[in-house]
């Protein structure tokens, strides 16, 4: 099947004879009880899941679509989920929606998004959003030809039954990178494997409530300052990292000349960007930019920092991007369930281990 071949119409988003557009709903998230229901919100990654709540607000079968944020992140969501204010769930009218025909709406939409998520302008619903027009394939009487994209979708030369879990969680995009980009057998040897054999599962062990500085000797602190605009970039490989808010590239914003900085950080720490909450490990000396957190300890290594990280990313949700944000005072008196030894301490060893066992860690 080739898309060159059909005919082509123009239908407006906010024709209600075609499609179903609702917003999503304003929520405290810091005071939702946790639960399995997807909380949606703006984010570009994991299907836009930013975590799970006890309640949701939508059925599942619909296309939820960011207009604000991370604008034209597009992701179908299968089951039953909680929209967000900046997202809008989107459903086809005169045809049952289905993941195919999901799949090939998203790709127009993102196209659609793009004039918006790069010249930084909002694309709101009532003005932009529903008065966009999309170009779909149609049949003899110009009417959207719902089973064509579907079949199309379904037609597709690549199947998605080879890709690897860890590619198909994080949404349709990686997905068809993936298939784009990657020889499977190849990269499961070289790339997706793990240092430990055995599979090690959390239900296994016991756990308990620790706070990162009182009860895990964690040392938590402001990072030095920098402007990106004072710094000069590398030429060569000897560089400092310059670590930054974004949530891109494990916080690094450039690589900069190895100079003698005041404030320059060693390798081995955890970098929290206060007004953001994004959270990455650092293995190599690095500078920072401004409201970084650094969290430093004696237990800490790749493997319990990525153990960790994980543990710290589920807090998110309280400290919503450029809302209340998560500062070195909040970050001291976070608690995290942990997994205990005998002696119902923190079990560092299993953390490791466990991190060890699991696919990509012979590369980390």
């Amino acid at each position: 099947m080739s898309l060159n071949n059909c005919k082509w119409g123009e239908f407006l988003l906010g024709d209600e004879k075609y499609f179903s557009i609702h917003r999503g709903e304003s929520s405290y998230i810091k005071n939702m009880i946790s639960g399995d229901i997807p909380y949606i919100s703006t984010t570009k990654e994991n299907n836009g899941v930013l975590t799970y709540v006890d309640v949701a607000n939508r059925k599942g079968n619909l296309i939820s679509l960011a207009y604000d944020g991370s604008i034209g992140a597009c992701f179908y969501q299968s089951k039953p989920f909680f929209a967000s204010e900046k997202i809008v769930t989107i459903d086809t009218v005169q045809y049952p929606l289905n993941k195919n025909l999901a799949f090939f709406l998203i790709q127009i939409l993102k196209i659609e998004a793009e004039m918006y998520s790069y010249g930084g302008r909002k694309w709101t619903v009532e003005k932009q959003l529903k008065n966009t027009k999309i170009k779909l394939p149609v049949d003899s009487n110009n009417e959207p030809d719902y089973k064509y994209m579907e079949s199309y979708i379904e037609n597709l030369n690549s199947s998605v039954k080879g890709i690897p879990d860890y590619f198909l969680q994080d949404g349709y995009e990686k997905s068809c990178w993936y298939l784009d980009n990657i020889d499977q057998n190849k990269f499961e040897y070289q790339y997706a494997g793990c240092q430990y054999s055995k599979k090690l599962k959390l239900s296994d062990r016991k756990w308990k409530l620790f706070s990162l500085e009182q009860d895990l000797n964690a040392k938590v602190y402001n990072g030095k300052s920098y402007n990106s605009s004072d710094l000069v970039e590398a030429i060569d490989e000897s560089y400092v990292l310059y670590i930054t808010r974004t949530d891109e590239n494990n916080g690094i914003a450039k690589y900069v000349q190895a100079l003698d900085y005041v404030g320059l950080e060693k390798a081995n720490a955890i970098t929290i960007g206060d007004t953001t909450s994004t959270i990455f490990y650092q293995n190599h000396k690095f500078i920072t930019g401004p409201h970084i957190i650094i969290v430093r300890a004696d237990w800490l290594s790749v493997y319990t920092a990525e153990f960790i990280i994980s543990l710290l990313n589920k807090e998110k949700y309280r400290y919503p991007v450029f809302g209340r944000a998560f500062t070195k005072d909040l970050i001291k008196q976070t608690k995290l369930y942990l997994p205990i030894d005998d002696n119902e301490q923190p079990d560092f060893q299993f953390m490791e281990d466990y991190i060890k066992s699991l696919p990509f860690s012979a590369k980390l």
